[in-house]
């Protein structure tokens, strides 16, 4: 992604859309704006898609499930569930709509040293994990542990690496066929998860609380370095309840935020400074 503060955008159509499990649906992109999109190529690469008309518009970010530059073709998963701005476009979707996306960005990078990798995620999460262990080398070691409706939904992929699997099925949600209602399985399966010998690396992708509760497990109860681990929060639930109560104590957030930064905070330990000062909040 480029230094500027507003992230270039591309143009993309509509090439096809296909269930890839019951609560998965894949939207291929496609079309001569595409022509300059670059790959990261790091598996959690995330950009932005706009929803919307001219007048007014939504933005959601999501993975780069695949790229290939020789179409170009550009695979992005959604998460079916109902009210979801995304999801019901990507329900809707025919060939020939159109969609403006944004350059991509990832986080995911294992030190050269790891000889595990710990790969966390739910529903949400899923299209980078999978990509990531199909991007696994020849030889290496990969535990997946994983939060989807049921059976139907977990995905195996092919891959070069020796990888395990954790499946733990939350059980579709009342009114559709949603994984983002997951009941907070996943810091209780990380904490019981016998960690392998030799140095490692975590990547989590799931909701805002449980990605804290797996973070600070890591970072304070392990004494983890930040290298070592990427740990990020892609949805929140009960979002209106949590923005109401974050309007309430957002002053004193951003003063706490705004002294570490004076001080010389940056990156995972700023970000921890922010993450205590939310709990400790009840946030």
């Amino acid at each position: 992604m480029t230094d500027s503060a507003v992230p270039r955008m591309f143009d993309a159509v509509t090439v096809s859309t296909v269930l890839v499990t019951p609560s998965m649906i894949r939207v291929r992109f496609g079309g001569a704006g595409l022509a300059e999109f670059e790959s990261t190529g790091v598996p959690d690469e995330r950009l932005r898609l706009l929803f919307g008309d001219n007048t007014e518009q939504v933005a959601r970010s999501y993975t780069v499930r695949a790229f290939d530059p020789r179409g170009p073709f550009l695979d992005v998963d959604f998460v079916v569930h109902d009210g979801g701005i995304a999801a019901d476009w990507a329900l809707r979707a025919k060939p020939g709509d159109r969609l403006a996306l944004s350059e991509a960005r990832g986080w995911y990078g294992p030190p050269s040293d790891s000889g595990w990798q710990l790969l966390v995620a739910d529903m949400t999460g899923l299209p980078a994990l999978t990509r990531a262990v199909e991007q696994l080398p020849a030889g290496s070691r990969a535990y997946v542990i994983a939060t989807v409706p049921d059976r139907g939904d977990e995905q195996i992929v092919e891959t070069q690496g020796d990888v395990s699997y954790q499946w733990l099925h939350t059980g579709l949600p009342e009114h559709g066929k949603a994984g983002t209602t997951a009941t907070p399985a996943l810091p209780d399966a990380v904490r019981s998860f016998s960690l392998p010998a030799g140095p490692g690396y975590v990547w989590v992708a799931t909701e805002a609380s449980e990605a804290r509760s797996i973070r600070k497990y890591f970072h304070r109860e392990l004494s983890w370095d930040p290298s070592r681990f990427e740990i990020k929060g892609y949805w929140r639930r009960d979002k209106e309840r949590w923005q109401q109560r974050y309007t309430q104590v957002q002053d004193r957030i951003d003063a706490i935020r705004e002294q570490a930064i004076a001080d010389g905070k940056s990156g995972d330990e700023l970000a921890r400074i922010v993450d205590n000062a939310l709990e400790q909040a009840g946030l």
